[in-house]
């Protein structure tokens, strides 16, 4: 069972990095006020909230487990699979392998550990691939438009601007095109594309790898790994406020920040309170969205007699989990006479 220790709403126009300082320093507030040490705490964190700032401020105070962008140490991604190591089989059936080595980021040495995941692997060279037949296809398709003569007339810099509409940010490097100049009597230019080899193998070097650094050297890699993959029990909790079913924060009809914080207060004690059932019915090794899907079909109703005046509360037949449910959680109680 975990609940959320803290949290805290800011201005979304902040980059995560900049807001980082004031979030390390109402932990350290907090923890300090309940007469908890931070020394022997390690932070988790991923590459967003990265800087030699923050990584200092927080080895001044604690521990860290934290994860590099793959250009910080794009050496280690060559590194071939056979020099990795079995690590574990994480919750989803997917098995974790990692290279361990030291690496220096933001000035200093750590202890790395660059994990891979076969299956996030398959996933991501799915998603770029398709990304990428979509761009070649819409560009191919302008590329055809161009060469013919008909329509009307365009200029280089529209064609540029049409190029740049085409190619999604993130493949903007992948992508390399050449606009050519309007031929005597010809309408429009020519437009000449290609794909980048070297920067796409850069990129799928990559693929279904994480690059993580902390100052535990003595740790195992497995503890390493672990440690910083358990950042998706917050991760979860977002997808609980974003489920339109359960807690969601948006949409916030709100237009001050007083009210906006309120709002958002009132969804994380929401969110405490699933946990909170969820933890008291692990026993049945159920999802949480399961839990809330097998509550949602328990029925009653109330029943009053023709003769008579009392009025029973009944409830329509259900299943092994929802009476499991029933008991755990007491409903019971609420169905008295």
């Amino acid at each position: 069972m975990y609940v959320p220790f803290m949290h805290e709403v800011y201005e979304g126009n902040k980059h995560d990095a900049k807001i980082f300082p004031k979030l390390l320093d109402l932990l350290t507030e907090r923890l300090t006020n309940l007469e908890i040490t931070t020394e022997d705490m390690i932070l988790v964190f991923d590459k967003g909230n990265n800087s030699q700032v923050n990584i200092e401020d927080v080895l001044s105070r604690m521990h860290v487990v934290a994860s590099a962008k793959h250009n910080q140490a794009e050496e280690l991604l060559n590194i071939p699979l056979k020099d990795y190591k079995y690590l574990y089989t994480n919750p989803q059936e997917h098995k974790i392998y990692g290279y361990r080595t030291k690496h220096e980021f933001f000035g200093k040495e750590f202890t790395t550990v660059v994990l891979y995941n076969e299956a996030s692997y398959k996933k991501q060279m799915k998603s770029y691939e398709e990304r990428k037949a979509k761009i070649w296809e819409k560009l191919t398709d302008l590329q055809r438009k161009l060469e013919s003569n008909k329509g009307k007339e365009r200029d280089e810099s529209s064609v540029v601007r049409a190029v740049n509409d085409i190619i999604y940010k993130d493949f903007r490097s992948v992508f390399g095109y050449r606009v050519g100049e309007k031929l005597q009597g010809e309408k429009k230019p020519t437009l000449e594309i290609w794909v980048k080899k070297e920067v796409e193998d850069t990129r799928f070097s990559g693929f279904g790898k994480t690059i993580v650094f902390t100052d535990m050297h003595t740790w195992h890699s497995d503890k390493i790994a672990r440690t910083y993959n358990q950042k998706y029990l917050v991760e979860d909790d977002f997808k609980l406020l974003n489920d339109v079913l359960l807690v969601p924060v948006g949409p916030i009809n709100h237009h001050k920040d007083f009210n906006i914080r309120t709002h958002v207060f009132l969804c994380i004690i929401g969110m405490v309170f699933y946990r909170y059932m969820a933890w008291k019915c692990k026993q049945l090794g159920l999802s949480l969205r399961r839990i809330v899907e097998e509550l949602e079909g328990i029925r009653v109703a109330l029943v009053k007699q023709k003769s008579g005046r009392k009025v029973e509360i009944l409830m329509e037949e259900i299943n092994a989990k929802q009476a499991r449910l029933i008991s755990l959680l007491d409903l019971g109680k609420f169905m008295d006479n």
